[in-house]
C-alpha cells in the first residue's frame, strides 16, 4: 500500500460526508504562497517570470504571454501538506540505508533516488473530500498558545465541549484540524513563529490513532509541539502518525473566517498535487459548509 489514510476516502464516505454541506459556502484553508513567508531551515522559495513578457507577439492579433520560473521545495514550503514518503525512522545502525524504515516498511535503500522518490510519492495519494473538525485550542487557553506548550487530551475535549461537539461524532477516515493562534505571527514575526510552536503530542496523536482519521493539521508549521517536552524526542508525532500509521499531516493552515463565523465542522477537500516521487504537496485545501 501506498495511499495510507487515503485509503479512507470511499464513494460511501464521500457521499457520508457531502451530506454535511447545508449552505454552500467556501473557505480556503491555505495560504498564500509569496517571497518572506516563514520557511523551515535553509528552505526557499522564488518565483520570477522571465522577459517582459516572456514572449510573442504571435499572430495579427499580437498575442502576447507570461511565464513563470519557481524554486522551491514544492511540498515543503507554506501551507504544506506531507506525504508518506517525508518522514521515517531508523532502526538500525547509523548509515544503514536498509533499516531506514518508512511506511509500510519501506526502505530508504528501496525508495530513496535523486530524481524522486519510487515508492510512496504524493501521485499515490488518493483525493481527499471528508468530514473536518475543527478545535479552537485558543479559545478554550484564552488566548494564543507558546512555543513548547503541548495540547493535551483534556484540552482537545474541553474544546469539543465549548463548541458543542461531541467526541464520538469524529469518525474514522474524518480529518482533525487544532487552531492554536499561533498563525497570527505569520508574515509578522517569522523569526518567532520559526522558532518552535505549540501543538498535540504523544498523547493526542496515541488518540488520532485510535480514532483511525485521516490526517491532522493545525496553524502552525509542524502540527506538533516544538520542542517536546521530553527533549530526548525529535518530531515524535511526524513518526508515529506518518511512518507507522500512514496518517497524513496538513501544515500552515488558516481558520480565520471559519473561527469567526463559528464553522467548527465542515467537508475538507483537498487533492495533493500528483507529482511523481514527491514527498509532500502544496495546494490550496478548501473547507466547505
Amino acid at each position: 500500500d501506498e495511499a495510507g489514510s487515503t485509503n479512507h476516502i470511499t464513494p460511501a464516505k464521500v457521499l457520508d460526508a457531502m451530506k454535511w454541506v447545508r449552505d454552500g459556502k467556501i473557505y480556503k484553508m491555505g495560504r498564500t504562497y509569496g517571497q518572506g513567508m516563514p520557511l523551515f531551515g535553509a528552505r526557499a522559495f522564488t518565483l520570477r517570470i522571465p522577459g517582459g513578457p516572456t514572449g510573442g507577439p504571435f499572430g495579427e492579433n499580437r498575442l502576447v504571454y507570461h511565464h513563470d520560473f519557481l524554486a522551491t521545495e514544492i511540498g515543503q514550503v507554506g501551507t504544506q501538506f506531507d506525504g508518506l514518503g517525508h518522514i521515517g525512522i531508523q532502526l538500525g545502525r547509523d548509515g544503514d540505508r536498509n533499516e531506514m524504515r518508512f511506511y509500510n516498511g519501506f526502505s530508504v535503500q528501496e525508495i530513496s533516488d535523486a530524481y524522486g522518490l519510487k515508492k510512496l510519492g504524493t501521485e499515490k495519494l488518493k483525493p481527499i473530500v471528508t468530514r473536518g473538525h475543527l478545535v479552537d485550542i485558543a479559545a478554550v487557553k484564552g488566548a494564543m498558545m507558546d512555543a513548547g506548550q503541548e495540547i493535551s487530551l483534556a484540552d482537545v475535549r474541553a474544546a469539543l465541549a465549548k463548541q458543542n461537539m461531541e467526541e464520538a461524532d469524529i469518525k474514522p477516515g474524518d480529518g482533525i484540524f487544532f487552531n492554536t493562534g499561533w498563525g497570527s505571527l505569520w508574515m509578522k514575526n517569522n523569526d518567532r513563529y520559526n522558532a518552535g510552536e505549540p501543538g498535540i503530542g504523544v498523547e493526542a496523536a496515541n488518540w488520532v490513532i485510535q480514532k483511525d482519521l485521516a490526517l491532522t493539521g493545525a496553524d502552525t508549521w509542524a502540527v506538533e509541539v516544538i520542542p517536546n517536552p521530553d527533549k530526548t524526542l525529535a518530531f515524535p508525532v511526524h513518526g508515529m502518525l506518518i511512518a507507522k500509521h500512514g496518517i497524513l499531516n496538513h501544515e500552515n493552515l488558516i481558520f480565520d473566517d471559519l473561527i469567526a463565523e463559528r464553522k467548527y465542522q465542515f467537508v475538507y477537500i483537498f487533492c495533493p498535487s500528483p507529482i511523481k516521487g514527491a514527498t509532500g504537496s502544496n495546494g490550496s485545501p478548501i473547507a466547505v459548509t
